[in-house]
């Protein structure tokens, strides 16, 4: 009986002792491992890779928006050199017609002032030949005068006054000779005055036709300048809009330039983070691999150590049975407490639902609000609060905890990426999984996590507009939808 004692108590003596060194030696690992690790990592992450490759897409999006504005700009630019082409075309045509109409006007004047001058000698030549005229009626009438005064007997003087039959014919023929002089006198006045009357009349009607057709000319030309004027009123607005395209054209080259070279910054920099994160990774599965090798070690020493100590203990249990004293008590080792474990149903993809207890997918993975959503959103209602667990085992690579904004938002608060707190787990260098928006997170980085362990506990961090897990897979850094790996 006391034998049988004895060994109860030694069992029980062992296992203590190796609980106890177990969890020491758990611990130390933890430890040892986790602040280099953590403090080597947490500094790479300053930007997520989502936010790195989301940057980079907006800004080819934004490129390519860019090199369409280019190429309508300088549509718009040819346009108007072809407009102003047929401008110039249209502006030498009226010049040219101006032209005409300045030489049509200038032998237009030089007819009215030929014109004027014909009127003005005319005017002069009847003034003349109205003096020339009037004298000649002066004399007609002093004529007339003088035959009335002597009668009708002129004739019979004539006759009487003969000497001879040969002067008497001659005086008769002489008064005939001067009676026709008279009456052509007067013929010849009549004509002439006539004749310049409507030479006069004539030049006065082609007078008023010329200053007509120089008026209608007048205004043709003032049309043409007009027109003229309002095309080069064009040109010059052309001229302006193709300066200001050209401006614009330049400004949108600079803006693409600086979206090229920022593109091929986010891409160096997601290599870089990429690469630290396939060496973190490679670091964490060393550091896992040499903790399991150390813990080994450190349990078949705590194993030997606790086989000793048992001989010993019943070394001396036997000697204290054999002088007849009590049992002496031994106090109970602490427990070793494992990590909060949930369980969940795996899947074929070997993942299981990281948020257990809510199924709701309140927005899918793919393009949204004009940019890609690289995960899907677990949002049911009383989620806040709720557990999120690891989607399979691994080793967190990245952990945030100091976003302290966990509350609905319709703008980013900054933290995180716009991730808030969140963590990222690597699994076996292929698979990585990201869990955002958390309202606490713990775990750290460097901690080597089991499938279905609660991670974090899910709230509204970052730039969340309600309660929700923004839950992301992806295979060597490509974002993967998370619909075909896990399932409520």
């Amino acid at each position: 009986m006391n034998n049988h004692r004895s060994i109860m108590v030694n069992l029980k003596f062992t296992k203590k002792i190796l609980s106890i060194m177990l969890c020491a030696a758990v611990s130390c690992g933890a430890v040892a491992a986790s602040p280099n690790f953590k403090e080597k990592n947490i500094g790479s992450a300053d930007r997520t890779i989502q936010e790195i490759q989301e940057q980079r897409k907006a800004n080819s999006e934004k490129i390519a928006e860019l090199e369409n504005q280019i190429s309508s700009l300088a549509n718009d630019q040819a346009n108007e050199r072809a407009y102003q082409d047929t401008l110039r075309e249209q502006i030498s045509i009226i010049q040219d017609n101006i032209d005409l109409l300045n030489q049509e006007l200038e032998s237009i004047d030089e007819d009215i002032n030929t014109t004027e001058q014909n009127i003005t000698q005319l005017d002069s030549d009847i003034e003349q030949q109205q003096d020339d005229i009037d004298k000649n009626i002066e004399v007609f009438k002093e004529r007339l005068c003088y035959m009335y005064v002597n009668g009708n007997d002129n004739l019979a003087s004539v006759v009487l006054g003969s000497s001879s039959f040969y002067d008497m014919m001659s005086r008769v023929q002489m008064a005939n000779r001067i009676a026709e002089y008279d009456e052509d006198l007067i013929n010849n006045i009549l004509g002439e005055i006539d004749e310049l009357e409507a030479s006069k009349k004539d030049l006065e009607s082609e007078r008023l036709n010329l200053q007509m057709k120089q008026e209608d000319q007048k205004k043709r030309k003032e049309e043409k300048a007009a027109e003229r004027e309002t095309l080069n009123v064009k040109m010059q607005d052309t001229e302006d809009e193709i300066a200001r395209i050209a401006k614009e054209q330049e400004m949108l080259n600079g803006d693409k330039a600086e979206l090229e070279a920022a593109n091929a910054q986010l891409a160096a920099e997601e290599a870089d983070i990429q690469e630290q994160i396939r060496r973190a990774a490679e670091e964490a599965q060393r550091r896992f691999e040499e903790e399991q090798r150390r813990k080994a070690a450190e349990a078949a020493a705590a194993a030997q150590a606790a086989a000793e100590a048992a001989a010993a203990q019943a070394a001396a249990q036997a000697a204290a049975n054999a002088s007849g004293s009590e049992d002496t008590y031994v106090a109970p080792a602490p427990v070793y407490q494992e990590p909060v474990q949930i369980q969940s149903t795996v899947g074929s993809s070997g993942f299981v639902w990281p948020a257990p207890g809510f199924s709701y997918i309140s927005s899918g993975f793919g393009y949204r609000w004009g940019r890609s959503h690289n995960g899907i959103d677990i949002g049911d209602a009383g989620i806040m609060g709720g557990a999120a667990v690891a989607a399979q085992s691994g080793t967190v690579i990245t952990a945030n905890n100091s976003c302290s904004h966990n509350y609905a938002k319709t703008s980013s608060c900054g933290c995180g990426g716009g991730y808030g707190n969140y963590v990222v787990i690597s699994h076996d260098g292929t698979y990585s999984t990201l869990y955002g928006h958390l309202q606490s997170v713990s775990v750290n980085v460097g901690d080597y996590v089991s499938q279905g362990q609660v991670i974090g506990y899910i709230g509204s961090t970052g730039w969340s507009t309600g309660a929700h897990l923004h839950f992301e897979i992806r295979m060597n850094g490509v974002p993967q939808d998370p619909s075909g790996y896990v399932w409520p």
